[in-house]
Parts: C-alpha cells; sequence; structure tokens
C-alpha cells in the first residue's frame, strides 16, 4: 500500500503581529499570529523529513508588504526543498496574490474576486478643513522629502513628495508584475496588461493562469489528492517548531540569541498603548530591555526588529545610546518589518548590521517639529485666552498664539541642528560612509529596501531568519546550537482591557482618583 504523503495544514487570518500577544483569558486579541512563529514554522517545515509539503489557507489577513515578503521567501524556500504548497485564497488583493505566486498551486472559491489591480498610493489634505476651523499648523522640516506635514498644510502633493511615492510605488508594482509574469509564464508587458485589466472572478482568474483550481477550503485536501495521492495532513499547532520544556530544561546553558522587539510611534517614557489601541515604543522600555540583554551572560547576540515610523528625536537618541553601548559588548543586529524610518532609522544606525526586507520603507533621515495654531478656532468659539509670563519666549508652545519671528527662527535651527549635528553625523558614523552619501540618501527621503540597499543604509535583504543567522555569524555561533529569547513589552492592565470596558474603568478611577490613598 503506497504510503500516504503528510503535509503541514497552516491558516492565516486577522491581523499579523510582530511580537506575542499581551493579555490572558477574556483579555486576549483573538485572531492574532506572530510573524516570527509562522517563518519558523514554515522553515522548519521545509527541512523537516517527514513533511512533503503545506496546505496554506489566507482567509481575511492584515499585514504589512514586508511581513508578507517575508512569508513569500520562506514559502520559496519549502519550494527549493522540493516541497509542495498548495495556496487557498478567499479574499485576495495584490498583497495576498504576491505572497503565494510561487505557489506549486493557487486555489479560490467561485464566489471570490481577485482583486488584482496594481497598487496606489492616496494622500488626504487637511489644510482647507483647518482654515475653516481657524487652525494654522506651524510645522518645519529639514529635508526636501519630509513630507509628514504636507498634509496639514498644502492641498496636493508637492513635487518632492510626488517624486517620493511614485518611486516607492514603482519599485513595489515592478515586483509585482514579476511575480504575475512568473506565476503566469508570460512576458514583463502582458503581465503589467492582466494587472491593467483586473479584477477578475475565480473563472476569469483560471483562464488567465492566475490560479489553478477554484474549490472551496475544506476541499483543498481533495484538490491536492487528485495530484499527488493520498494525504495526512498535520495541524501547523501540533507541528513543534522548538523545544520541549524538558529539552530546554536539559539545555539550559545554551548560548542565546535575544530578539527585542521594537514597535510603535518613538517616545519617551513606558512602552505602551495610544489611541486606537495603537502601540507606542517607549524608550524607557527599551533601554531597560537592551541593558538587561547586555548584562546576561548567555546572551551573546542581540536582534532589535523595528517596525516604527519614527517620533521623538530625543527618545529615539536615548535608545540609540544604548544601542551603541550594547553594540559594543555584544553584535546588534537590526531587522526592520514594514518600515523602519526616521527615528527608527536613527535608532539601527548604531546596529553593527542592518537587514531589511525588499518592501521595508525605511531612510526619511530628516527632522519634522512644530505646532498647531488655534487661536483662530478659539475666536470663533467665543474662548479667550490670558495669561501672565515671566520671560520673553515662555509661552512659544502655546496653541492659543503663533510663533513670533523669533520664536519660530529660534525653533527653525534647533532643527537644523539636529538633523546637521546628530542625524547625518550618527548615520555617516554608524554606516561608514562620507557625508555627502549620507546627504545624498538623506534630505528626509523614504526608500524601499532595495533601494536602501542601494544607497548603502543597509546590508543585506533579508528578513528575521536571516538576522537570526546573522547574529549567530556575529557572535561566532554559526555551528552551534541556540536559543531565541524574545523581550515584548510588559502589559500594563490598562493595555489588557478591551477598548469599551477600558474606558469605563479608567473613567470611573479617574473619578475616584481624589479620594484614593496616596
Amino acid at each position: 500500500m503506497k504510503k500516504k504523503k503528510k503535509f503541514l495544514q497552516l491558516a492565516l487570518s486577522g491581523d499579523l503581529i510582530e511580537s506575542p500577544p499581551g493579555g490572558f483569558g477574556i483579555f486576549r486579541k483573538r485572531e492574532q499570529t506572530v510573524l516570527i512563529d509562522i517563518v519558523r514554522l514554515i522553515r522548519r517545515a521545509s527541512r523537516h523529513s517527514s513533511i512533503d509539503g503545506l496546505l496554506l489557507s489566507l482567509r481575511h489577513t492584515h499585514m504589512g508588504w514586508a511581513q508578507a515578503e517575508e512569508i513569500k521567501s520562506a514559502l520559496a524556500e519549502m519550494i527549493q526543498c522540493g516541497k509542495l504548497v498548495y495556496s487557498y485564497l478567499e479574499q485576495p488583493g495584490n498583497r495576498d496574490f504576491y505572497l503565494v505566486s510561487e505557489s506549486t498551486r493557487v486555489i479560490m472559491p467561485p464566489a471570490a474576486l481577485l482583486d488584482l489591480v496594481g497598487l496606489r498610493g492616496e494622500v488626504f489634505f487637511f489644510r482647507k478643513a483647518l482654515d475653516q476651523l481657524g487652525v494654522e499648523a506651524e510645522l518645519f522640516s529639514v529635508g526636501r522629502y519630509k513630507s509628514a506635514g504636507e498634509m496639514f498644510q498644502r492641498m496636493s502633493l508637492s513635487e518632492a513628495s510626488r517624486e517620493m511615492l511614485d518611486s516607492i510605488l514603482s519599485d513595489f508594482h515592478s515586483r509585482l508584475v514579476a511575480s504575475v509574469a512568473q506565476r503566469t509564464g508570460v512576458a514583463v508587458r502582458e503581465a503589467e496588461h492582466l494587472i491593467d485589466c483586473g479584477p477578475y472572478s475565480a473563472r476569469k482568474a483560471q483562464e488567465k493562469g492566475l490560479i489553478d483550481g477554484i474549490v472551496y477550503e475544506y476541499e483543498l485536501k481533495d484538490f491536492a489528492e487528485k495530484e499527488v495521492g493520498r494525504l495526512h495532513t498535520v495541524p501547523a499547532a501540533k507541528f513543534k517548531t522548538g523545544e520541549g520544556r524538558i529539552r530546554r530544561w536539559l539545555t539550559f546553558r545554551r548560548p542565546q540569541i535575544a530578539v527585542i522587539e521594537a514597535e510603535g510611534m518613538i517616545s519617551t517614557g513606558e512602552s505602551r498603548r495610544g489611541s486606537g489601541r495603537r502601540p507606542i515604543l517607549g524608550s524607557r522600555t527599551l533601554v531597560e530591555q537592551l541593558r538587561d540583554a547586555r548584562k546576561r551572560k548567555r546572551v551573546k547576540a542581540v536582534i532589535l526588529r523595528l517596525n516604527t515610523p519614527g517620533g521623538s528625536g530625543l527618545a529615539s537618541d536615548l535608545i540609540w545610546r544604548e544601542v551603541r553601548l550594547t553594540d559594543e559588548k555584544k553584535p546588534v543586529i537590526a531587522s526592520f518589518g514594514n518600515v523602519a524610518a526616521s527615528g527608527g532609522y536613527y535608532v539601527a544606525a548604531a546596529c553593527r548590521m542592518i537587514l531589511a526586507s525588499e518592501s521595508t520603507l525605511t531612510g526619511s533621515i530628516g527632522v519634522i517639529g512644530g505646532k498647531f495654531n488655534l487661536k483662530g478656532l478659539f475666536q470663533s468659539l467665543g474662548i479667550t485666552v490670558d495669561e501672565v509670563a515671566k520671560g520673553v519666549r515662555a509661552g512659544y508652545t502655546s496653541i492659543a498664539r503663533p510663533f513670533r519671528e523669533a520664536e519660530a527662527a529660534a525653533f527653525r535651527d534647533q532643527l537644523v541642528e539636529f538633523y546637521e549635528e546628530l542625524f547625518l553625523k550618527r548615520v555617516s558614523e554608524g554606516r561608514s560612509l562620507d557625508p555627502e552619501t549620507t546627504r545624498a540618501a538623506a534630505g528626509g527621503r523614504v526608500w524601499t529596501g532595495n533601494q536602501a540597499m542601494a544607497r548603502k543604509l543597509i546590508d543585506r535583504i533579508g528578513g528575521l531568519l536571516e538576522a537570526l543567522e546573522a547574529a549567530k555569524s556575529e557572535a561566532g555561533l554559526s555551528d552551534r546550537r541556540t536559543r531565541i529569547v524574545i523581550y515584548t513589552p510588559r502589559r500594563s492592565l490598562r493595555d489588557l482591557l478591551p477598548v469599551q470596558m477600558e474606558h469605563r474603568l479608567t473613567d470611573r478611577i479617574l473619578a475616584l482618583a481624589p479620594y484614593l490613598p496616596r
């Protein structure tokens, strides 16, 4: 009797997150998958002699392009190892198709729509609305391409912003076109035409060679069996990617690689959740984690996994200093996620090596700062403001009045000094670049991973697994087994609570605050 082939069965849905979720029981958010768990799972299956293939289901996923690319690379490695990959797409768009484009077979249900239509960047501008409200955005930027403030000060893209956005989309689009060409076996021009003629029903997608079959998810196994024979499926939850507790206890002396998750807008203080439950990367939290990893003797190298658009210049510099101190004692490898720009890149400049995916958005070496002047809004609402001040510039940060000319000049000088004396020099020294090369790559311009590589802003194209290999190599552990230790921010009770419950509970606590014992 012919032996059954063993296929790993993996379903992805909901949010793809960078670090293990906080919380417990009812407080833990459902439908979350940790990226490093997925790529390690696929890598292990690729190299496991008993696994013959993968049944992958993408239902309704939320992930960035760089995250999709890391999974795509893991799938490509699996195929290179002689395994088969059958992928099911339930609500596929550009990113989902790109992710599974190298699969052995791609399947869709009958009523699904393949939303393969190309890429578009859309920017909203609030200048006119702010004018009507009597709000003035007094924002100053250093760097021609530093465009974060344009949405509040303009009504359309500046020439520099349009150039930058077009360059980024062109890079992404070229890889999407290449994936369509590879999947269908057509020339690049015809692949571009296929994208221009989208979207496609499941039937049309199959006719064009974009997918290979039309079945429901529960029929995916039957579809594969028609081609490869009888299958035995192994649920992902039962396929161990690590060691058991006893094994870990017996091998506790193994050298460790610390993975420190650095996600969210950079700010001073503790890491926390901001409005909309978005993570805030606190400098104090990250500094403490770096110090802890630096002091631990069994930790031989550190991977700083950055997924941040930047934020506070002060907080970024505090983290930069701690990264540098840590790298002087043991190698620190930067691994970029979907975005590592502005302050995120500032921090990475102190790392020994930087890796990024082709789709990572990085760079943005520039500075922006300022305030919103609400004087006109207050006047229209009948709100008056009075003050008593000591010092000519004591109220320069007030939202009730505009900057005075001397105050604006002083503020701009501070931004220029930070850019010239800190940011550019940190990058030049950390990347071993001459000042002119750094300046040419700076100016606030955002680059894709591919573009950053060409400008020596990163060292290598790769994801988390490649960063782990680089960390082992730099620490002299290439031939040794190591243990991964993941550092994640501690979650406060506020972070663990669902949004509605959080607001109700915190409101009541704040109301009782004057009466609580101190």
